[in-house]
């Protein structure tokens, strides 16, 4: 499985209606509630000043300077007497890593590679091939998010109607077994180039006339690597609860999460 990283570190600062904070005659903020973490140095790259800082642990937030070095976090905590060539006045704002979007449809997201869509909203990485649909070449896709530095990170899925529609094309019947294999190999492929896992979208055409065995096979293959199964629903509405166990059944009889 492979994440491309095309941003090591980014920050999301959101507005909070918190009453001032009391910053230090050094720049530093008083009344932190927990020691720096790291190791704290006199020059950063970037030094984010008396934010309200929410770390994503579950640990309560709590007033801190942040300090990033090389690309990374190096310090949290009061640096005090700390430089760095930019400095952000993070006062009455709340820092936190930058988000997850699990379920994207971003698998174009080279054609918009500043990806301001994403950023401005403090996601800095996009999981894409959701609901059945891929790059059919996945190694190709991170290549192309390398050449044209995408500035999200970027990890995707591979796709049931993409393996599906490449060997079968839009036929409505079972694989025969030397397709089912095509596609089992197709599936191994995509893994072993970096996807995270297998998709598929049971409401959709070619997805849609698979039976459940089918998506059973190409999910066990996925699995060999640790891969994880996501599923736009058969169905969601009068047949929900059948399709929910679909769902359950699939992760269960093929080994994926």
């Amino acid at each position: 499985m492979r994440l491309l990283a095309g941003v090591l570190l980014l920050v999301f600062i959101s507005v909070s209606e918190e009453a001032p904070l009391r910053q230090t005659e050094s720049g530093g903020i008083s009344g932190s509630p927990r020691a720096t973490q790291g190791s704290p140095l006199s020059v950063y790259e970037i030094l984010i000043r008396g934010g309200r800082v929410v770390d994503g642990t579950g640990a309560p937030s709590r007033l801190a300077d942040v300090g990033i070095d090389k690309g990374r976090i190096a310090a949290v905590g009061t640096l005090t007497g700390a430089t760095a060539a930019t400095v952000i006045d993070a006062l009455g704002r709340t820092v936190s890593p930058g988000f997850i979007d699990v379920h994207t449809h971003a698998d174009e997201v080279s054609d918009h590679p500043l990806a301001e869509h994403f950023v401005r909203m403090g996601i800095t990485t996009v999981i894409a091939g959701n609901c059945g649909g891929s790059a059919d070449d996945v190694a190709a896709a991170f290549r192309t998010i390398e050449n044209t530095k995408v500035a999200v990170n970027y990890a995707t899925l591979f796709g049931h109607n993409t393996v599906r529609r490449a060997v079968m094309g839009s036929e409505r019947r079972a694989p025969s077994a030397v397709e089912l294999a095509r596609m089992q190999a197709l599936v191994d492929k995509a893994m072993a180039d970096g996807a995270v896992g297998f998709s598929t979208g049971l409401q959709y055409v070619p997805g849609t006339y698979a039976e459940q065995s089918e998506i059973v096979a190409l999910a066990t293959a996925a699995a060999k690597t640790g891969g994880v199964y996501a599923t736009h629903l058969r169905n969601e509405g009068t047949a929900i609860e059948a399709a929910v166990k679909e769902a359950l059944d699939v992760g269960e009889a093929s080994g994926l999460a």
